[in-house]
């Protein structure tokens, strides 16, 4: 690969800009502050916090887990109705012979 050394898209990037930027380090003004919490009052953060949590908890809906999806629904009821269409005669001899016994 050739690279050009005089073309000017290219000079900045072998010799560094034309003009160098000096510039002194300027300190801040004033440092942070630092925030320093007594154990008290991280506690009393903490309980807050935590009341917030169980307060949400509360008040949120229990999670359903007896629902059946409606797709498996259909799916039963049409192998159930195909079943019985096909198979109708035998099904009832077997209920037949069941309460026989």
């Amino acid at each position: 690969m050739v690279v050009e050394i005089d073309n000017p898209a290219n000079r900045s990037m072998h010799y560094g800009p034309d003009r160098v930027l000096v510039h002194s380090i300027e300190l801040p003004e004033r440092l942070p502050q630092k925030v320093v919490y007594s154990n008290q009052e991280a506690n009393q953060a903490y309980n807050r916090i935590e009341q917030d949590i169980y307060e949400g908890q509360r008040k949120a809906k229990p999670i359903s887990k007896t629902k059946f999806p409606t797709v498996l629904k259909i799916l039963g009821g049409a192998i159930a109705l195909a079943a019985v269409i096909f198979k109708g005669k035998d099904i009832l001899k077997m209920i037949k012979n069941i309460f026989k016994k």
